[in-house]
């Protein structure tokens, strides 16, 4: 079990308690709590658990926290929560379902956390969260706390390990006391690893990375009534290869046919490639070079004053992040038949949020206030263009599909009202009430301009280049607003079970988008959820069993998701959606000595109104159709693409003395997910459940000045990938694989020093 002390002063309208063994502390409302005081369905983790996995960045928190995935293909990119999550594609501008919030601040783009050394506690609030998180969080929060400046202390850590595939982590931290009433803390890391994809083309090896990143926290307390909490990160991703990692899965059905002349003569080589098609396939075919980057910095200050029996609270926030210059090619093929290339890409953002809460443990607890943002996405000089040469090889004609070079930038400005409480009735029993409005505006544009590499008329690498002409600027803007809010009420059986009962409704406001290749434009509409859930929370046997659990009701209507059109995914809105299902999370502390922990989520998400693209191959339940010369399929009763219906998760921690000087540690955790389909309707966009096993033992000092172990991250090897999808530009029947480095097993030693 975890447990942590309450966040150092008024940052988080502390209650006057220290918590007791077996207590996590979370600020899932704004406000430091027990987890189990907190009316909702959230689960959390602390910095123990997350380094007791011998796990490296915060999206492995999937392999600790049922209900929770992590994406990184475009259909299926960002977190899930209970299914659902973000899916926005390669488009000039989407918006999250599940948000990202780091001390404080909303993340609208990219990860600011690029390694787990500094983190307090991460925190997975499940169900729609906009009355205090907003629009970003209509099915949830990742809410991620890293480990404030402590006062009085010179303190500092350095960690480093080494594993398969070359990869190496480090990190380092120190706390400096400035004075007696402020203090700085450091936080530096690097972390590399070599390619997994071997491209027997090219002879090189895709999916290495180099990644490191420094943050800086400064915090001050001039008084008892008043502190200032400064914070400052950046960091900065390299890609060695394509950011598509894709492998062949599968052949067109029309391959080594008289009427697949040409998807033979494109696949004719795999054998003396030594390729065999397949979902544990690791060889890329890909002739063409492949290269991707990113930084992302910011900075935030909190500034907290305390008026009377109220805290008033300023967040002030800029967020930066620029996808760096890419080549890329999606044929999966030897030959150029599609190619790519984009200049840096930025996109900005700055929030300001004001809010007044009222003291803990008052009969009426609320906190309300104002919030506002503004995003951009793109600038002038930013282009993409791709180009198709869709006879390879027995025509070298080239096709300009994105006409030109495309620029497309996007405007989003919000502003929201909001308030959440509790107003406790009598000691057992509490009303639980929260509202939020808000306002969006979003303006895009879309324009290309003629291509010198790839002019009209003229001959490019031994292909014609078809005459094309620049589309003219298109734009698009909606104005809109809407809100959130929550009802419920919560009822202490006694001091340790506590029943909830919450009706919820999130909203993810409207957006205009262009796609990143042909610039095809989508009018998203708003998507909202009704969320009803019932839980409860326990802790047994003086709180040494703790169990957790609810059930959950969600009704989407518009959902934003994306689909794969053959060419590349578009923004849409689904009519109708439900995810249903129940979760728990339990913990046993069996003795000081060892400990177990586990949960499981199950969500059967399905489409109650869905038209979208038919894929290549549709499933045999479903028939195709043309409106508007657009082949379409109803896909109602499909699950959500990505949504796994079983996720789960189970651990066990020992850590036992050796002698009065050293200490033994170990810790297992096993980690299981069904079956996922990744394109609606389609009969072969699809993979089998898996499950992975992940161990870290070692040997330290006593007092925890340092430590030497050794780690395996999914012991057994078992391979998965992030994604199987139709192949772009070819024959019914072709997908491929969109590999992950946590398909393949990784093992290594670590060693930490502290003071």
């Amino acid at each position: 079990m975890l447990t942590f002390a309450a966040p150092q002063a008024m940052a988080a309208d502390a209650p006057e308690q220290v918590a007791a063994p077996g207590d996590i502390v979370v600020t899932a409302s704004r406000r430091a709590e027990r987890l189990q005081d907190v009316p909702i369905a959230v689960s959390a983790i602390g910095a123990a658990q997350i380094k007791s996995g011998g796990f490296q960045q915060l999206t492995d928190i999937q392999y600790q926290v049922s209900g929770v995935q992590f994406g990184n293909s475009p259909n299926d990119a960002g977190f899930r929560l209970r299914g659902v999550g973000t899916a926005g594609g390669y488009s000039s501008s989407s918006e999250q379902n599940v948000g990202t919030v780091v001390d404080g601040v909303v993340i609208p783009f990219g990860n600011p956390v690029g390694s787990l050394g500094d983190l307090e506690r991460v925190e997975a609030l499940k169900g729609p969260q906009g009355t205090q998180f907003g629009k970003n969080a209509s099915s949830g929060v990742i809410n991620i706390t890293t480990a404030k400046p402590k006062f009085g202390v010179l303190s500092g850590k350095v960690f480093a390990s080494y594993g398969e595939l070359n990869e190496v982590n480090t990190n380092a931290s120190v706390n400096i006391p400035v004075s007696a009433n402020s203090a700085l803390a450091v936080y530096a890391y690097y972390r590399s690893n070599d390619g997994f994809v071997n491209n027997v083309v090219r002879h090189e090896k895709w999916g290495g990375t180099i990644n490191s990143g420094v943050r800086a926290k400064y915090f001050y307390e001039p008084s008892d009534d008043l502190s200032f909490y400064l914070i400052g990160d950046y960091s900065r991703n390299v890609g060695r290869g394509p950011g598509q990692l894709w492998t062949i899965n599968s052949l067109p059905n029309s391959y080594g046919t008289a009427a697949g002349a040409l998807a033979t003569a494109r696949f004719a080589n795999l054998a003396s490639l030594g390729v065999t098609p397949g979902l544990t396939n690791d060889k890329s075919v890909e002739n063409s070079a492949g290269y991707n980057s990113e930084q992302n910095y910011g900075g935030s200050l909190e500034i907290n004053k305390k008026l009377g029996n109220y805290n008033l609270t300023s967040i002030t926030a800029y967020r930066g992040f620029v996808q760096g210059a890419a080549a890329y090619a999606i044929d999966a093929t030897s030959y150029s038949i599609f190619t790519a290339r984009e200049m840096p890409k930025p996109q900005s953002f700055i929030s300001e949020e004001l809010r007044l809460s009222s003291a803990s443990g008052s009969k009426l607890e609320f906190i309300g206030g104002i919030y506002a943002s503004s995003r951009k996405v793109g600038s002038p000089n930013f282009y993409s263009a791709a180009q198709l040469r869709p006879a390879l090889p027995f025509a070298t004609t080239t096709i300009n599909i994105s006409a030109g070079k495309t620029n497309t930038q996007t405007k989003s400005d919000s502003v929201a009202g909001f308030v959440d409480g509790k107003y406790h009735v009598t000691e057992q029993f509490a009303l639980i009430g929260g509202f939020r409005y808000q306002y969006d505006w979003v303006k895009s544009s879309s324009v290309t301009t003629l291509d010198e590499q790839y002019m009209p008329g003229t001959v490019v690498d031994g292909g014609f280049v078809v005459p094309y002409t620049a589309r003219p600027m298109s734009t698009g803007s909606v104005s809109k607003g809407g809100w959130s809010g929550k009802a419920g009420a919560n009822y202490k059986i006694n001091r340790d079970v506590m029943l909830f009962g919450t009706i919820a409704r999130g909203y993810l406001g409207p957006t205009v988008t262009f796609s990143g290749l042909t610039g095809t434009r989508s009018d998203v509409n708003p998507q909202t959820v009704r969320d009803i859930a019932l839980g409860i929370k326990s802790q047994l046997f003086n709180r040494a069993v703790t169990f957790n659990a609810s059930v959950f009701f969600d009704q989407y209507k518009n959902l934003q998701t994306s689909v794969f059109n053959g060419t590349e995914f578009l923004t849409q809105n689904a009519g109708g959606f439900n995810a249903n299902g129940f979760e728990f999370d339990a913990n046993w502390r069996v003795s000081p000595e060892f400990s177990l922990r586990g949960g499981m989520t199950y969500s059967e998400t399905k489409f109650t109104d869905y038209e979208t693209a038919c894929p290549a191959v549709v499933k045999a339940a479903y028939t195709c159709y043309t409106k508007n010369g657009t082949s379409l399929v109803q896909a109602a009763g499909e699950p959500l693409s990505g949504a796994p219906k079983v996720s789960a998760t189970f651990g066990a921690d020992v850590k036992v003395p050796i002698n009065d000087r050293l200490n033994f540690d170990w810790s297992a955790n096993f980690y299981y997910r069904s079956r996922v389909q990744y394109d609606v309707a389609s009969a072969v966009s699809s993979q089998p459940g898996y499950y992975t096993i992940g161990l870290n033992t070692g040997v330290g000092d006593a007092e925890g000045k340092w430590r030497v172990g050794v780690f395996a991250r999914n012991l057994l090897d078992k391979r998965f990938v992030a994604s199987v999808i139709g192949m772009p530009f070819a024959d019914a029947g072709a997908t491929v694989n969109w590999l992950t480095r946590e398909g393949r097993r990784t093992v290594g030693v670590s060693a930490t020093m502290s003071f």
